[in-house]
């Protein structure tokens, strides 16, 4: 997330199994058994590496055989057990029960995957002229925002012309949400209910997460403080939110969300899928357009991922209290779901623990050795050329070596955790505030910043870059109240705008700023409602933030 108060924390939970196992399959099949064996151990691991408050997994093979595993607590503080009525929001995952929707709706033929979404829902105020299409909204490929309102004040903006990129959309999947009322006459949890969850007999799910039904669920935890996210860190029950969007409104079970993954095996192997033929199920399922990340392609809400040895159908969720996955073998129809009840802003999913579940289950099935699960932590790759003194106008910094490296200021010391490129983060109390995010010229580790603070490693011969007192006027601690965006650190390094240390702001016109790495990003930020030359209002994608400095 590019703004968020969220982060993860944990404390160790004893594994719990469900009570769906199927005894008589383990006494009967001793390799089937062995592989379950290891997938509760994996999932035991996940809880406590990742210090998961709880989490269900569910997994499901062609010969009927399927059975869920709980791990921890639905609630930890009152040591309430998961029951097989325990709800946990599938977030993202929903995508592809709303793209289903469109497709039914497109084989009764109420419209085409070239219809223009500004000439079936006129009242969306996309930009005139536009040319997006409901294939491109499915497809992530409109140029849409990635949580802008449906609504918002000026109308929706693009970044690029539909089809050229690729950038996830919410808002885009919000407006199919939208057209699947228009088409059904009647609220999407209505739609969904009467055609997926009814027909697949998933009578514990939810097309609505909303508070009537908030005794049903799980318990959702989110970092007790509102900085970027490092494993260790405290965690608070999170707050609650109502979601009726198509891009992330459904709740379910593993049992039942088992049954959707059976849906989906059907489809891509091409034996029809709820209101579809086969062909128009294999459609579905198998249609994808490249991405613009390197080896991905999205299609109707599906990703399509291969391991080299085998092909899933694949998604995540995420949700301001709950993370989950699912895999899908696309040859052998095994499948696996899993939620645990951590903030997507820990930036957790157990997609490691549905893929080692459906090979695990795959591999026994075929009487092949299992598989090795895959480490929870990617080996940093020549970590030692970050060891080294870094100073800077505010501070300095030691990294030590080790496994993990070692960060060490102000007479204490914590462990630097990796967390994607050159980015780490921290428990440090000098350095939680930021990530740290180390640059290399010529092969060589040369500087870090954090925020808005550059440090220079001894020995190189990097110079501090020039601030901009302009700038650094707009630099702020911002807050909007909603626990779907929480604060945002604007802040001004090296004569330039950044969102914290990392998202670079980018001018583009008067007081408009494209907001992200992609000459093409739809992200936009403004600034309004100025004293004495310092705003009192950051917008990020038409949600205001409040300035609240400290």
């Amino acid at each position: 997330m590019l703004i968020s108060r969220r982060s993860f924390t944990g404390g160790a939970l004893s594994l719990v199994l469900g009570s769906q196992l199927a005894a008589p399959a383990f006494a009967q099949d001793p390799k089937r058994a062995a592989a379950l064996a290891a997938i509760r151990a994996y999932g035991e691991a996940h809880l406590q590496h990742f210090r998961l408050p709880g989490m269900t997994l569910g997994v499901t093979t062609p010969d009927g055989f399927s059975t869920v595993m709980n791990f921890g607590y639905a609630n930890p503080d009152a040591r309430a057990a998961i029951t097989p009525d325990t709800l946990f929001e599938i977030g993202s995952i929903s995508k592809s029960m709303t793209a289903s929707l469109i497709h039914q709706y497109v084989a009764e033929g109420r419209f085409g995957f070239t219809s223009r979404i500004s000439d079936l829902l006129p009242s969306i105020p996309l930009p005139r002229g536009n040319g997006i299409t409901l294939q491109n909204l499915l497809d992530h490929t409109a140029g849409l925002p990635d949580g802008a309102p449906i609504f918002p004040d000026g109308g929706l903006w693009t970044g690029f012309a539909p089809g050229t990129h690729w950038s996830y959309s919410n808002t885009g999947y919000a407006i199919l949400g939208k057209l699947a009322e228009h088409a059904g006459g009647k609220p999407l949890n209505r739609l969904l209910a009467e055609r997926i969850f009814a027909p697949l007999r998933m009578s514990r799910s939810h097309g609505a997460i909303i508070g009537n039904d908030r005794p049903l669920y799980a318990q959702g935890y989110e970092a007790a403080d509102e900085l970027p996210f490092a494993i260790g860190v405290p965690l608070a029950p999170a707050a609650w939110v109502d979601v009726t969007e198509g891009a992330g409104s459904v709740a379910s079970t593993a049992e039942d969300m088992l049954a959707w993954l059976r849906n989906l095996a059907n489809a891509v192997q091409g034996r029809g899928a709820i209101g579809l033929t086969p062909q128009q199920a294999q459609a579905y399922a198998t249609h994808a357009v490249p991405s613009d990340d390197r080896g991905m392609s999205y299609g109707n809400g599906l990703i399509p991922v291969g391991s080299g040895r085998r092909s899933y159908l694949h998604h995540t969720g995420g949700m301001v209290s709950f993370s989950s996955s699912f895999h899908v073998d696309a040859a052998s129809g095994v499948g696996a779901f899993a939620s645990s009840t951590i903030s997507a802003f820990a930036e957790y999913r157990p997609r490691l623990l549905t893929q080692f579940a459906v090979d695990a289950l795959t591999d026994a099935a075929a009487g092949h050795p299992l598989p090795s699960p895959p480490p929870l932590t990617t080996p940093l790759a020549n970590a030692a050329a970050y060891v080294g003194s870094y100073a800077g106008p505010n501070g300095a910094f030691e990294v030590r070596p080790g496994a993990p490296l070692t960060i060490v200021a102000d007479g204490q010391s914590a462990a630097l955790q990796p967390w994607g490129g050159a980015i780490f983060r921290t428990t440090h109390p000098s350095f939680r505030a930021f990530s740290l995010l180390f640059e290399r010229r010529g092969g060589a580790v040369t500087a870090a910043f954090w925020g808005p603070s550059t440090y220079l490693r001894r020995g190189s011969s990097a110079q501090l870059p020039a601030s901009d007192a302009q700038l650094a006027k707009l630099a702020g601690r911002y807050v909007n109240d909603s626990p779907w965006l929480g604060m945002a650190q604007v802040v001004e390094r090296g004569g330039k705008l950044w969102l914290g240390t990392e998202v670079p702001m980018e001018p583009i016109g008067e007081n408009l700023w494209r907001v992200g790495d992609q000459s093409w990003s739809p992200e936009r930020g403004s600034f309004a409602n100025f004293i004495d030359g310092r705003p009192q209002t950051f917008v990020f994608s038409a949600e205001k933030f409040l300035r609240h400095d400290v």
